[in-house]
């Protein structure tokens, strides 16, 4: 039986302070990976590296390609969908307090 489910990006995570409450993620994507659809108590800002992916912000879709920012806020559903290798994500959460 075939497997169904995409792959998840290959994250890796930095935590620094005292609380650790800002946190760095690296993340390196194959096409096709998706991210978990979540939503933090905290802001998160998106660097879009290289490659191409879709964001989707709520019920908001978006392509984004090369160096691109966004700001994801508190509370906001979303969920990343790599489209076009290598691509590579930095996501920082500035105040996971």
């Amino acid at each position: 039986m075939k497997n169904e489910n995409p792959p998840i990006p290959d994250i890796s995570r930095l935590f620094i302070g005292a609380g650790n409450e800002f946190e760095v993620e690296t993340v390196f994507a194959k096409k096709g990976a998706v991210s978990p659809d979540e939503a933090h108590e905290f802001d998160e800002v998106l660097v879009l590296l290289t490659g191409r992916l879709e964001l989707e912000l709520g019920e908001d879709r978006q392509m984004l390609e090369g160096l691109t920012l966004k700001e994801i806020p508190a509370g906001t559903r979303h969920v990343i969908r790599v489209k076009e290798p290598p691509t590579k994500v930095v996501i920082i959460h500035p105040d996971r307090g």
